[in-house]
């Protein structure tokens, strides 16, 4: 909580802090972080104690042992009792504690040396509520300009570099990185949707820059070659609206956005 309050906001805002969306963020990430940290150490201490016979192998201590022996993630470390996610979805528990690590990595960078240059999106609990947070932040730069929250809208560039060579994070909104693309891919000097090479269903995304624009201020159609495709972003491949994080609008090029539609083009934070 101390260092939360020497973090600063962005550009413009003289804020530090609680007082910034994105750092009350940060503090919420951490907290959850830390709840799915003491989870599973009390639930490996547990499972030790019940091999050496110190307290009884309950039931529950049982599946979590089967989950390990076959290399899947016990239940209780990815939903609560109730069923509700606690922390994210993975085929097998290596990538499951890789995933934790990278993410652990990527909060405490944040706290100790301030914003980073690009988000990994993937590595947040709740991916919807960090672009609420850099939506009122931008809105409260364009404060003189008198942004109101429920009239800026979500704008989405994709830039022609990965993350290793961003310079400067942005002034306003963010860079993110880490999404794939399904049913096609991204020409990256072009700028555009491209169809998938042969026997490569999902492809690497690079770096997308977020901000939040005025509603009037949004681009028009003619900017995207045949129309725009409202390509939505999941955070898992099994696309529903619980896991919806966003839409972003696309250059198809010389195709149309039905071309791409019928495709099922879709970013994902995972491709697994």
């Amino acid at each position: 909580r101390e260092q939360i309050k020497k973090l600063k906001g962005p550009s413009g805002l003289p804020e530090r802090g609680f007082a910034v969306p994105l750092n009350i963020f940060l503090f919420q990430e951490i907290q959850r972080m830390q709840r799915i940290i003491g989870i599973v150490r009390t639930n490996c201490s547990s499972m030790i104690d019940a091999i050496d016979g110190t307290v009884i192998m309950t039931p529950e201590l049982q599946l979590d042992m089967d989950a390990f022996f076959d290399l899947r993630v016990p239940k209780r470390w990815t939903h609560d009792p109730s069923g509700a996610e606690i922390s994210w979805l993975t085929p097998n528990l290596g990538k499951w504690f890789t995933g934790l690590t990278e993410r652990v990595t990527q909060l405490s960078d944040w706290l100790n040396t301030g914003r980073p240059k690009s988000y990994w999106l993937t590595g947040f609990f709740n991916p919807q509520g960090f672009l609420t947070a850099m939506r009122q932040e931008v809105t409260r730069q364009h404060k003189k300009d008198q942004w109101a929250l429920d009239d800026v809208v979500l704008h989405s560039e994709v830039r022609s570099h990965d993350k290793d060579k961003i310079k400067d994070a942005p002034e306003e909104g963010v860079n993110i990185h880490g999404l794939f693309i399904e049913g096609a891919r991204w020409h990256l000097h072009e700028g555009r949707l491209e169809e998938s090479r042969p026997r490569q269903a999902v492809d690497v995304m690079p770096v997308m820059y977020l901000t939040a624009v005025d509603g009037k201020d949004k681009k028009k159609a003619g900017d995207y070659g045949q129309g725009p495709y409202d390509c939505p972003v999941y955070k898992y491949p099994k696309r529903n609206d619980r896991y919806l994080i966003f839409r972003s609008l696309l250059k198809t090029g010389e195709q149309t956005a039905m071309h791409w539609k019928l495709r099922g083009v879709a970013l994902l934070c995972t491709p697994e």
